[in-house]
Order: structure tokens, then C-alpha cells, then sequence
């Protein structure tokens, strides 16, 4: 029995990691897609056919890895559906809040909770239906999510921004972070 807990727990944060690794893949893929775009054709000319087929093939691939952690969590059919398509808005919203950031200093703390609260959100979704969630299901989840996304802050707070851009990345893999913990904490605390 404890050997299946953890196997169940190890399977969804495995589950999570390759989501996040996919998604910002994806992610990376497509600002290189954009940028030969606009190296190869030029400013002024619109994107041809291979963006337009790479952009869609990518967004297709990073919505299929959303429904990892869903799937390793037990969740089936529309919950699958519908824990992606949550997934996916708030990976877009991190990614939007991300931008909004190099101009604006107040919106990182926004885009930090919109990725944790990304993991948060499609852990619990996906098992919403298929299990009943308990008080202390929902507890640990908001308690781990919490203290992930307070440690992010503290990252973002204490790296100073004079190091160099790979150091002020530090507050977003703090806050991914929560992207193998709360799909791990669900899958062992889930009813079965």
C-alpha cells in the first residue's frame, strides 16, 4: 500500500516536471520561431506559412503536456479536457504577466501566482470530480502552494537585479517549483 502511495506521488510530480518542461519548451520554441520570423522575412512583411504551422504545432504540444499531470492524477476524459484548458489560461496569463513585467515591476509578484496557482488549480480540477476533496487535501495543497509562492517572492525580493538576467530568473524556478509539489501532495493525499 505505501509502495503504491508512492509510486502514485512520484508518477504526478514526474507527471508535472515534464508539463513544465514541455510548456516552457514550447514556450522558448516559439520566441525562436518568432524571432527567425523576423530575422528571415523582415519587420515589415507579415509571417509566412512555416510560423503559422510551427506556432500551431507548438500550442498543440504544450496543451497535450497540460493534460500530463491530470492523467497521472486519475482524471478522465473531460476533466482531462477541462484541467488543460485551465492549465493552459494560466500558463498564458504567467507568460502575459511575464511580458507586462519588463515594463512594469509590480506585475511579477502577478505573474508568480498566476504560475503557481496554475499547478494548484489543474491538480485539484482534475481530481474534482473522480474524488471528493477532503479538508486536509485542500489544506496541505493551499498550504504548500502558499508557502511556494511566499518563497518566490522572498527570492524576488532578496536576488538582486544587478546580476545578470539568469539570477532574476531565480523567483520563477522557485515558484515552478510548485508544479512538482502539489500535483505530488494531491496524489498522496487523494481519497482512493
Amino acid at each position: 500500500m505505501v509502495r503504491r502511495v508512492w509510486l502514485r506521488v512520484a508518477l504526478a510530480a514526474g507527471a508535472g516536471l515534464v508539463s513544465l518542461v514541455v510548456c516552457s519548451g514550447a514556450l522558448a520554441a516559439i520566441f525562436m520561431l518568432f524571432l527567425s520570423g523576423i530575422i528571415i522575412m523582415g519587420s515589415s512583411s507579415p509571417p509566412g506559412l512555416f510560423f503559422w504551422v510551427g506556432l500551431v504545432i507548438l500550442i498543440i504540444v504544450a496543451a497535450a503536456s497540460l493534460s500530463l499531470p491530470a492523467r497521472a492524477l486519475g482524471a478522465k476524459r473531460d476533466h482531462v479536457t477541462n484541467t488543460a484548458v485551465l492549465s493552459g489560461l494560466g500558463f498564458c496569463a504567467f507568460v502575459f504577466f511575464m511580458f507586462v513585467s519588463f515594463g512594469s515591476v509590480i506585475a511579477i509578484p502577478i505573474a508568480l501566482l498566476a504560475l503557481v496557482a496554475t499547478s494548484v488549480i489543474g491538480s485539484l480540477v482534475a481530481i474534482r470530480e473522480d474524488y471528493h476533496i477532503t479538508v486536509s487535501l485542500g489544506r496541505a495543497t493551499v498550504i504548500a502552494a502558499v508557502a511556494i509562492y511566499c518563497a518566490s517572492l522572498l527570492a524576488w525580493w532578496l536576488v538582486p537585479v544587478e546580476e545578470g538576467w539568469l539570477y532574476s530568473l531565480v523567483p520563477v524556478f522557485v515558484a515552478s517549483s510548485s508544479w512538482l509539489v502539489v500535483p505530488g501532495i494531491v496524489a498522496a493525499l487523494r481519497p482512493d
